[in-house]
């Protein structure tokens, strides 16, 4: 279970690396949109952090390269073109893919057994999903 709790975590991290960078960069159109889904990333992390540490589990080194690919995308993309509306499918492409994430480890018997972890995840996963119903798919 902490496994699944830690990819979460991880993956959740990985964006926050990318939309924190899109922000200081973006053009103010989109800033509404991604303080909104940073806050609630943030949320999201810090509710793991609190589960991981119930559960005795270290988070030093919940993040991985991915979050480095995620800013430095954002960076190349800067100078190549606007930070604008544009970005945003592929916004919309990072949540769907976080929150697969979220149901891979639903999927996981040790989190499926767990009513509070599950929860967790089952909300946070809803969150995801109301978000990316905000967000252009072109």
């Amino acid at each position: 279970m902490t496994d699944a709790l830690h990819d979460v975590h991880t993956a959740t991290n990985d964006v926050l690396k990318g939309y924190r960078e899109m922000s200081a960069r973006a053009e103010p159109e989109i800033q509404t949109v991604l303080a909104r889904l940073i806050a609630m990333h943030e949320k999201h992390a810090a509710e793991h952090v609190a589960e991981l540490k119930l559960l005795r589990e270290s988070v030093q080194d919940d993040s991985s390269i991915q979050g480095t690919v995620n800013k430095v995308v954002v960076i190349l993309r800067d100078w190549l073109t606007d930070l604008d509306r544009d970005v945003l499918p592929a916004v919309r492409d990072g949540e769907e893919a976080l929150r697969n994430e979220y149901g891979k480890a639903l999927q996981n018997e040790q989190v499926a057994a767990n009513a509070a972890v599950a929860q967790m995840l089952r909300a946070q996963m809803d969150a995801i999903t109301t978000e990316i119903a905000r967000l252009p798919k072109n």
